[in-house]
């Protein structure tokens, strides 16, 4: 029983530090977007923000990378609400969309780290190598916090079948005597 609140106060404050975390990056890619604006209004043939991890120009891929990681980031701060509710009331329905969506963040986070070393449009020099350092840390942090999410759902989901199973089962008191 103890280990069973551990857990659930862990997941709670993960899911906590993890809707502020995606909050953060919400605001970041807002940010971003508003320059961008011109150029995903179609009033600029290219973009023309800067990035740390590419030299040159920004590409129209990076752009798009960065609207889907502020759509997920969106989405991630609803999921992370609904997480801690779900986790206050012992409702597993309201994990399911922080699972999801946190699947979601982790692959496009993949396919974005695939996409930068492919292109070979990044030169590693200290900050960039810095940078994908901590990218690496929080992406092996977020798959950890999935990890969690995914457990406190299944054993929701164990106990409400030991809930049911004991309610089907015939007490003592029913039993025929002999």
């Amino acid at each position: 029983m103890l280990l069973e609140q551990l857990q659930h106060s862990i997941v709670t404050g993960g899911g906590f530090c993890e809707g502020v975390y995606f909050g953060f990056s919400t605001l970041m890619f807002l940010f971003y977007l508003r320059e961008e604006q011109e150029f995903l209004l179609g009033q600029r043939p290219q973009p023309m923000g800067e990035s740390l991890l590419e030299k040159g120009d920004v590409t129209i891929v990076t752009v798009i990378f960065n609207v889907l990681f502020l759509f997920c980031s969106m989405l991630m701060v609803l999921a992370s609400v609904l997480l801690i509710v779900g986790l206050q009331q012992n409702k597993r329905q309201f994990l399911i969309p922080w699972i999801c969506f946190m699947l979601g963040d982790l692959l496009i986070e993949c396919f974005h780290l695939l996409h930068l070393t492919l292109s070979r449009r990044v030169i590693f020099d200290p900050i960039v190598g810095f940078i994908f350092t901590m990218d690496f840390f929080i992406l092996c942090l977020n798959l950890y916090c999935l990890l969690c999410v995914i457990s406190q759902y299944q054993e929701y989901r164990r106990h409400r079948a030991e809930l049911q199973q004991a309610a089907s089962a015939p007490s003592s008191s029913q039993l025929p005597r002999n």
